[in-house]
């Protein structure tokens, strides 16, 4: 969404982008009970061309772990934070990936290793 703030006259618009998760990334892998990542990803990102930089996808960054655009809308227009100018739907999406399973600080070098 690209909103106008209303409470100040020289305010800018913005895009809320953050808007909130609905769990927090470990409670939300496990809600998703016997899928594996893969199966989870393939089924939240239908039509959406969604990539991982890391190029291993993080469940915890699909669209069921953040709020519902729908409702967010709502409580904007409830609560009188600003005015809906506009919305970006997406096409494709790149994410940062699950950059804790090949993070380069945790891999052993194996030329300074000590051999036992």
């Amino acid at each position: 969404m690209i909103v106008k703030g209303k409470n100040a006259d020289n305010g800018l618009g913005f895009s809320p982008h953050g808007t909130g998760r609905n769990y927090s990334r470990t409670a939300h892998k496990r809600m998703l009970g016997d899928k594996t990542e893969q199966d989870a990803f393939l089924e939240e990102t239908n039509g959406i061309d969604a990539r991982f930089y890391m190029g291993i996808p993080d469940a915890s960054e699909l669209p069921s772990a953040y709020k519902n655009a729908t409702a967010v809308k709502s409580q904007i227009s409830e609560y009188g934070l600003a005015d809906i100018v506009d919305e970006v739907l997406p096409y494709g999406c790149i994410m940062a990936g699950d950059w804790e399973k090949e993070a380069p600080w945790r891999k052993r070098n194996k030329k300074h290793s000590l051999h036992l």
